[in-house]
Formats: C-alpha cells, structure tokens, sequence
C-alpha cells in the first residue's frame, strides 16, 4: 500500500501544473508605454465561453504590467463587433497594421484555450486548463512574447482524495475548469511581467 501511494503521488507531482512556458523576444524600453488590445481568445473544443473567459482575465491580469496600457473592454468590443473581426489565428503584418490603426494599439494579445476539461463529481479526472497566448505589435508584425500554460492535478490533493474523510472534502472543493483557466492566465501575466522587468 505504501509503495502504491509512492508511486501515486510521484505520477501525480509530474502530471501537476507546469510552469508557464514563456519566450520573451523584446521587452519594452525604459519608460516605454505600449497600448495593448486584449483580442478574443478561440474557445477550446466542446467549451463554448471559454475563449471569452480567457480574454476577459487577460485583459484584467496583464494591467499588472507597468509598461501596458490596455484598452478598455467594451471600446475593444465595440470596435471589434462593428468590423467583424473575429481574430484568433495568424496575423500578417497588414492585418495586425489594420487592427492597430483601429483599435489605437500598439500591440494585440492573440490566443486561445486549447484544452478545458471539467471536473466530474468525484474528482476523477480532475479539472484542467491549457491556454496559449502572444503578444504582436500592429507596426511590425513581430511577437514579443508568446506563452503556454497547462493547469491540472494537483500534486498532493489526487493521491490524498481516496482517503476518507478527506476524499469527501477535496471532492467538494476541487477547482473547476473555470478556476484552472483563470489561475493559468494570472500566472501567464505574472511571469511575463516579472520576466519583463528582468530583462530590462
């Protein structure tokens, strides 16, 4: 018994959450201030709304990075419903030119929620979340940054949730997809500010 929950735990530790997987290309000069439109995310198969639930804790989470200005949600989504731009894949250097010029942004977060699976009742499997995500300026097309994040099992909580009662509590307070997804766009946005600072 005591092996199997060795061996248990040790699966679970490495099919837990990653760290962000973050390339930064350019950081943005001292005292550079760069006006950011968040565009929506592509939804992940099966999961209508998620897309829009990644977009929207983008937007609130990349305000934590000093040399961003983001452009205010519902401008954002005005602009984008009037010219039918539904932008969640590649962006050409004209396209990004296009949006800019529109939108006033120097930069268009693209990205998408490429997995997002619910939780069952019993934890088994247990929610998960991937997001992707760039960053392209709208004068060059270029990315300065791009970022994977995978958010799933928890090393800990799986093999511990076959033990009564705690099985029982950790069944009742397992985070859902939605709390995966939101948690993985905060890390992105933290990483990226931190690594952007770094690198100054």
């Amino acid at each position: 018994m005591k092996k199997i929950f060795i061996l248990l735990l040790t699966f679970s530790f490495f099919t837990a959450c990653t760290k962000p997987q973050i390339i930064i290309k350019h950081s943005p000069q001292p005292g550079e201030k760069i006006r950011v439109a968040v565009l929506p995310f592509k939804d992940a198969p099966g999961a209508p709304g998620s897309g829009g639930s990644a977009m929207e804790a983008m937007t609130t989470y990349l305000l934590q990075v000093p040399a961003y200005e983001i452009i205010e949600r519902g401008a954002l989504e005005q602009i984008v419903k009037e010219q039918n731009l539904g932008v969640t894949g590649a962006i050409d250097a004209e396209t990004a030119s296009n949006l800019g010029k529109l939108l006033g942004a120097n930069a268009l977060v693209i990205g998408a929620v490429t997995e997002y699976k619910q939780r069952n009742f019993l934890i088994f499997p247990p929610a998960k979340a991937t997001v992707t995500a760039r960053m392209v300026r709208t004068d060059t097309a270029t990315v300065d940054w791009t970022a994977t994040y995978t958010l799933g099992w928890h090393p800990i909580k799986w093999p511990i949730s076959f033990f009564w009662p705690l099985g029982v509590v950790l069944a009742m307070t397992s985070p859902t997809a939605e709390d995966r997804l939101n948690k993985a766009v905060k890390r992105i946005a933290k990483s990226i500010s931190e690594k952007s600072q770094s690198q100054k």
